[in-house]
C-alpha cells in the first residue's frame, strides 16, 4: 500500500503541469468572474481526471483480457520495459537541469489563454489544459503502473493522485482566488515566481532523477537475484 502512494505522488509530481494556472491568469486579466475560474477549474482537472480513469480501467481491462497479470509477466519484456523506464526518467531529469532551464518553468504560456470571458471560451481552454495530459510522459507512465495495481480502486486512486498534482498549482490558485480575489492570486503567483521557482524546478528533477534510479535498482535487483526489490 506504501509503495503504491510512493509511486502515485511520484508520478503525479513528476507530470506537475503549469499551464493550468497561465489559463487562470489570461481569464483573470480578462476580467472573468468566479463562475468563469470555476469552469476553467472544472474542464481542465475534469478532462484529465476523465481520460486517467479511462485509461487505467481500459489499460487493465485489455491486459486482463491478454493473460498479463501483474509485472511478472512476461518476465523478460518487463524487465526491460522498467530498464527503459528508468533511463528515461534520469534523462529527463538531467535535460531539465540544463544550464538555463529552471528559470524557464514557470514562463508564461499562452498556448490554451482563453480569447474572450464567454463560457464556451473559458471551457474551450480548460479542455485543451486536460489535453495536454495526453502529450506528458508521466501520465502515461501512471497508466502503466496503475493497470498492474491489484484492485481496481487502487488504480482509480492513482490517476486521481495523479491529476490532482498535476494541477496542484491551478488548484492553489483557484483557492487563493475564491478566498482573497484576483489581488491574492497575484501574490501567490509572483511569490512563486521570484522566491520558488528555482527550488520548485530543481525538486521536481530530483524527484524524476530519484524514481528513475529506482527503477534500474529494481532491474539491477531482479537480474541478480531473480525477485523485483519494489512493488512498483
Amino acid at each position: 500500500m506504501l509503495s503504491f502512494l510512493a509511486a502515485a505522488f511520484a508520478l503525479g509530481i513528476a507530470g506537475f503541469d503549469p499551464l493550468g494556472s497561465f489559463v487562470l491568469l489570461a481569464a483573470l486579466g480578462l476580467g472573468v468572474r468566479r463562475r468563469g475560474v470555476v469552469m476553467v477549474l472544472l474542464t481542465s482537472v475534469g478532462t484529465s481526471a476523465i481520460f486517467g480513469v479511462a485509461g487505467v480501467l481500459g489499460l487493465g481491462a485489455l491486459l486482463a483480457r491478454l493473460g498479463i497479470h501483474g509485472l511478472h509477466v512476461p518476465h523478460l519484456v518487463w524487465v526491460w520495459l522498467v530498464a527503459i523506464l528508468g533511463v528515461a526518467f534520469l534523462g529527463w531529469a538531467a535535460w531539465r537541469l540544463r544550464p538555463g532551464a529552471a528559470t524557464k518553468e514557470l514562463d508564461e504560456d499562452t498556448s490554451a489563454a482563453p480569447r474572450s470571458t464567454a463560457p464556451g471560451a473559458l471551457a474551450v481552454s480548460g479542455l485543451l489544459v486536460g489535453l495536454s495530459s495526453l502529450i506528458d510522459p508521466a501520465f502515461w507512465a501512471m497508466l502503466v503502473h496503475a493497470a498492474h495495481l491489484p484492485h481496481v480502486s487502487w488504480a482509480v486512486a492513482e490517476s486521481l493522485i495523479w491529476v490532482v498534482c498535476s494541477h496542484s498549482l491551478l488548484i492553489v490558485l483557484v483557492i487563493a482566488y475564491l478566498i482573497g480575489g484576483p489581488d491574492r492570486v497575484t501574490r501567490v503567483v509572483t511569490s512563486i515566481r521570484e522566491d520558488h521557482a528555482v527550488a520548485l524546478h530543481r525538486g521536481i528533477s530530483a524527484m524524476l532523477a530519484a524514481f528513475g534510479g529506482l527503477l534500474l535498482a529494481d532491474v539491477i535487483g531482479v537480474l541478480t537475484t531473480g525477485q523485483w526489490f519494489f512493488e512498483l
